[in-house]
């Protein structure tokens, strides 16, 4: 099964209306690993930091969908791209 990495900050707002789309559309909460790059407050994991290096994020929201061996699929950054996406990617990668 492929996996669905959800790279997003506390502080982002654009991550908040992504987050809050997501919920709205019913998405099986399986399907999306949500990966917090909190830079306010709290110091993110260094599972989180090395998923972020191996994808090349560096900003946030950023959804990376991997195969099950980990390769890069597909990957859209930005609010916009990820919400007008997010029902093609999943029918075709879920």
């Amino acid at each position: 099964m492929n996996k669905f990495y959800l790279f997003s900050k506390k502080s982002c707002g654009p991550c908040a209306l992504v987050d809050k789309y997501f919920r709205s559309i019913e998405l099986d909460p399986d399907l999306i690993d949500y990966v917090d790059l909190e830079d306010f407050g709290s110091t993110p994991t260094q599972e989180a930091l090395d998923l972020a290096k191996k994808y090349g994020v560096t900003a946030t929201p950023v959804l990376v969908i991997a195969s099950p061996n980990g390769v890069l699929l597909e990957k859209k950054t930005g609010g916009l791209q990820i919400t007008q996406n997010i029902k093609t990617l999943t029918s075709q990668y879920a």
